[in-house]
This record gives structure tokens, C-alpha cells and sequence, in this order.
């Protein structure tokens, strides 16, 4: 979307073969802070935090995610 070939999510989410509703979960996530994807994905540790859950906090400050996606 970014290179503008693309002007919705409906037209990006017809392009793939995806719902509209999964590409804008999807695009939610392209906004969580960069420790909070380094934490999750090079952690040691499970982590308690749902991918539901990650969605919404992607539209937190990068301060407060880091604070929430601590492994609970």
C-alpha cells in the first residue's frame, strides 16, 4: 500500500485472495514496536499474548507496547 499500488485494504485483500477484515488484522501488526517483534520472535521464553491481542496493541505508543508485550 505503501507504493500506492494499492489504494484499500479491499482492493489488497482481493488481490491476494484474503478477506478484508484478515489484511487489516494483518496491517495492524506492521506497527508494533520493533523490540516488542524482536522479544517475540527471539525470546526464549513462551509468551502469554495472543495474536488478537497484538493487533490492538499495535495502535499503542511504542513505549506502551513494549511495557504490555512483556511475556505475562
Amino acid at each position: 500500500m505503501e507504493a500506492g499500488e494499492f489504494a484499500t485494504i479491499q482492493e489488497l485483500a482481493e488481490a491476494v485472495g484474503l478477506a478484508e477484515r484478515h489484511v487489516s488484522r494483518q496491517l495492524r501488526l506492521a506497527y508494533l514496536a520493533p523490540e516488542v517483534l524482536k522479544r517475540l520472535t527471539c525470546g526464549r521464553e513462551a509468551s502469554a499474548i495472543s495474536l488478537y491481542d497484538l493487533c490492538f496493541l499495535a495502535g499503542e505508543a511504542w513505549g506502551e507496547q513494549l511495557g504490555r508485550a512483556v511475556c505475562e
